[in-house]
């Protein structure tokens, strides 16, 4: 449920299908991240959780149910460490967290060069299941556990696990631990805006999104016109979900309040569009469908159409039109509205239910493609290579 929670901030809601080409730039952008993750160090509690049992002669079952023991003593440490629990993935659900930190990071272990090993965690435990013939490791822990050990599944430079960490823990990174991540980011991800970022930023950022100015001067050239594509199109979708929301209220009684908060952020949409009135027209969208075919070969014929018809209604509200009251953006909307939830489309007359249940939101702003929690980790990064380094680092 607490993953269920997050999807439903502001930003993560995709209506009317433009995760395709939001989710592709947010990849292209910052790899191995997720709107699901919370802080960096996460990066290193996963492999070292996994480390602590990989030698083990355990069946898949066992390391199973001792990831989901040692994740849960994580939790509680870092309730017990944390001054301030926000970032603590399970800090209100605790043992009953359904998806654990282990599959939240895992994909980006991969990605960011720290996971060695390609498959799925089911697959990694079965691999160490059928290997149990490996070397042994002379040094254990007081639990009998053996640490200290390399591997071939993870990095070899991977920092060791601190002393007494599932007593209590920190989200902060030591400065060897940055380092690390950074050193990760950079060799594996090189062209990517978060290894652009890592390396040229000495402070801690506080930007709404990727194209603020302040860092336009970390970027080169190629990724400010690929960030400037992205911001358009985000620019121009911004609308497509409040006039969607604008729709559903009109059917459903007792929305006066939201329709009014609607009205004023589509009137919001409609002032930015009027800002970058002449760069949308002067938009090479060749070249930023290219790009996006280039980030995601597998768009769908369907999605890009509707996203080309969507730039096309923006630029009439960049002229002023009204567009949320024309016929025709609301059969658009409908239709494409069946075409993603077919019977479950709350436009359709007949499904009352669906929406006496839609609870709707006013307070969306355009897509960030992954900026806030990215800038978030890029954060923790940073602050742990200005420390002093050395042991546990301090609680930020």
């Amino acid at each position: 449920m607490q993953v269920i929670d997050l999807f439903r901030e502001k930003g993560t809601v995709d209506e009317l299908g433009f995760a395709p080409i939001r989710d592709a730039f947010a990849d292209y952008f910052f790899p191995g991240t997720s709107t699901i993750q919370t802080r960096a160090r996460y990066f290193l509690f996963v492999p070292w959780i996994m480390l602590r049992y990989e030698r083990r002669k355990l069946s898949v079952q066992e390391r199973t149910s001792k990831l989901r023991m040692r994740e849960t003593r994580l939790i509680n440490a870092l309730l017990e460490g944390c001054e301030d629990p926000t970032g603590i993935i399970g800090r209100e659900a605790q043992a009953s967290l359904r998806r654990m930190p282990s599959s939240v990071y895992w994909r980006g272990l991969h990605l960011w060069g720290i996971r060695l090993f390609t498959g799925s965690i089911d697959q990694y435990f079965r691999r160490l299941s059928r290997d149990r013939d490996g070397p042994t490791v002379p040094v254990l822990t007081d639990d009998g556990e053996p640490v200290g050990a390399s591997s071939r599944n993870w990095h070899p430079s991977l920092p060791p696990e601190p002393d007494k960490l599932y007593e209590s823990a920190t989200l902060a990174l030591s400065n060897a631990e940055a380092q690390f991540l950074r050193d990760r980011i950079c060799t594996n991800q090189p062209g990517s805006m978060l290894a652009h970022v890592i390396t040229r930023v000495a402070d801690e950022l506080n930007a709404d999104f990727a194209w603020d100015s302040s860092l336009q001067g970390v970027l080169p050239s190629n990724l400010r016109v690929e960030l400037e594509h992205a911001r358009l199109f985000a620019v121009c979708a911004w609308g497509g979900p409040l006039i969607y929301s604008r729709l559903i209220a009109t059917m459903k009684p007792g929305s006066d309040e939201l329709l009014e908060k609607l009205n004023v952020a589509l009137g919001e949409w409609q002032s930015q569009l009027a800002v970058d009135a002449s760069k949308l027209d002067g938009w090479n969208r060749g070249e930023f469908w290219a790009l996006v075919h280039r980030l995601n070969p597998r768009l769908s014929a369907r999605t890009e159409d509707f996203a080309d018809q969507w730039i096309a209604i923006a630029r009439r509200a960049a002229a002023g039109e009204p567009v949320w009251s024309d016929e025709g953006v609301r059969a658009l909307i409908v239709k494409r509205e069946r075409q993603l939830k077919g019977g479950r489309a709350r436009l359709q007359p007949d499904n009352l239910r669906a929406r006496d249940r839609w609870q709707g939101d006013a307070g969306g702003g355009p897509m960030d493609y992954r900026w806030g929690s990215s800038q978030i980790i890029i954060n923790d990064i940073v602050r742990g290579i200005a420390s002093s380094g050395g042991g546990e680092a301090r609680d930020a």
